[in-house]
């Protein structure tokens, strides 16, 4: 495989169980990161799950949207000239006041609803291993590792972690908003009848509301169906939508640059694997509404739903979510992901939802030490002082330090 040759290689110290050819390379250029793409996704199809949020078009999508203020810092985990295990990362630079805080963070971006290390299952342990090992030998050039959208058993938050407790690092997992789901594998109409009686009534209000707006119509560009001329027409669409949205305000808006790159890059390399999905509302031929979906092994991921702020009074977001939903069953799926986030009318729709955990590893620099005594001791203890006082009963009595 050309591609180690090209790369920065760091050897892998210290570790019996790693085999003696294992080395680290740390990539650091756009160039560096394509080569790697067809032996990046052969590791993706080695039995993951969330096929989508690991492959390297959806990291090349990402990068479009922190090109401006990231720079990479991918390690790639080789035995021989093979491909192991990658950790996709970039660094970022916080501010506390005047002091700049180094931060290395996956590639990620707020519609992702999973990340973690790419590796074959069997090799878990050693990349993990040798990750630490890297990270560790240049502990003085980063202040906090924080890695986001991890489950219960991600390969960052089990092995990962242990290796850097290992060499005596400090680190903290916390709970995140979980990803709510719906399950597709019944009927529209048994998964209705479990609904409440007020959701009933809000969906029929808005479906007559967008009724008498004026001729409604919806399109669905589905997964494997049009051409890129196609694509290029709905996304363009979208994102006229997304920039007369609340979003606006946000800069998070499928116009702005970071996220519109984003979305171009992603839905031209979804359509090619025939993950695509975008659902359009217009009312009198104008769109005032979208939902923009990835489809993969059996399971849909709605990434983003953005509507017409001017409209906000007839709800055609809630009237499109709940149409499209209501198609998505009997198409042969399994689940519908509506994406992390304590969103009330997600949970409406859902009662269920996968467990989602941030890491935050602290490196042994001056900064990297008082950001772990803060996270990992002053600020749980705070918290807690802080819950046991809102909850009553506790304000007149001592608060013994033995107790936290």
């Amino acid at each position: 495989m050309e591609v180690v040759s090209t790369l920065q290689a760091t050897s892998v110290r210290g570790s019996a169980q790693a085999p003696a050819s294992g080395k680290v390379c740390v990539i650091d250029t756009v160039d560096g990161f394509a080569s790697l793409r067809d032996a990046w996704d052969r590791l993706v199809s080695d039995g993951r799950e969330s096929p989508i949020f690991l492959c390297h078009g959806w990291f090349d999508a990402a990068w479009r949207w922190h090109a401006k203020s990231a720079s990479l810092h991918i390690l790639a985990y080789f035995e021989g000239t093979e491909l192991k295990a990658i950790l996709p990362l970039v660094r970022q630079t916080w501010r506390i006041g005047t002091q700049r805080i180094r931060a290395l963070e996956f590639l990620s971006v707020p519609d992702a609803q999973h990340c973690d290390v790419v590796v074959a299952h069997a090799s878990r342990a050693v990349a993990a291993r040798a990750f630490v090992e890297e990270l560790a030998a240049r502990h003085r050039e980063w202040d906090v590792l924080r890695l986001g959208y991890l489950h219960d058993d991600s390969v960052a938050s089990t092995e990962l972690r242990s290796e850097f407790g290992g060499r005596g690092f400090r680190s903290a997992v916390c709970a995140t908003n979980p990803n709510p789901f719906v399950c597709l594998d019944s009927t529209w109409s048994c998964y209705y009848d479990t609904r409440t009686r007020r959701l009933k009534k809000a969906s029929n209000l808005a479906a007559n509301r967008v009724e008498r707006a004026g001729p409604v119509r919806i399109e669905w560009l589905s997964p494997g169906s049009g051409n890129a001329e196609d694509v290029d027409r709905v996304i363009k669409t979208i994102v006229g939508i997304s920039a007369r949205s609340w979003k606006a305000k946000t800069g998070n808006s499928l116009d702005q640059s970071g996220p519109q790159q984003l979305i171009r890059r992603l839905s031209a390399a979804a359509h090619e694997r025939g993950w695509l999905s975008v659902w359009i509302l217009y009312l009198r031929d104008l769109p005032v509404a979208m939902e923009y979906q990835l489809v993969a092994e059996g399971n849909v991921y709605a990434l983003r739903s953005d509507f017409d702020a001017r409209y906000q009074e007839i709800s055609p977001g809630s009237h499109l979510n709940r149409v499209a939903l209501e198609q998505l069953f009997g198409q042969g799926l399994k689940r519908y992901y509506m994406g992390p986030g304590a969103n009330a009318y997600k949970y409406r729709w859902c009662d269920q939802a996968i467990s989602m955990h941030k890491l935050e590893v602290f490196s042994h620099s001056i900064w990297g030490r008082l950001l772990a005594s803060w996270e990992t001791g002053v600020k749980p203890v705070a918290k807690r002082i802080r819950d046991r006082f809102s909850s009553g009963g506790t304000a007149d009595r001592e608060i013994k330090l033995s107790e936290w």
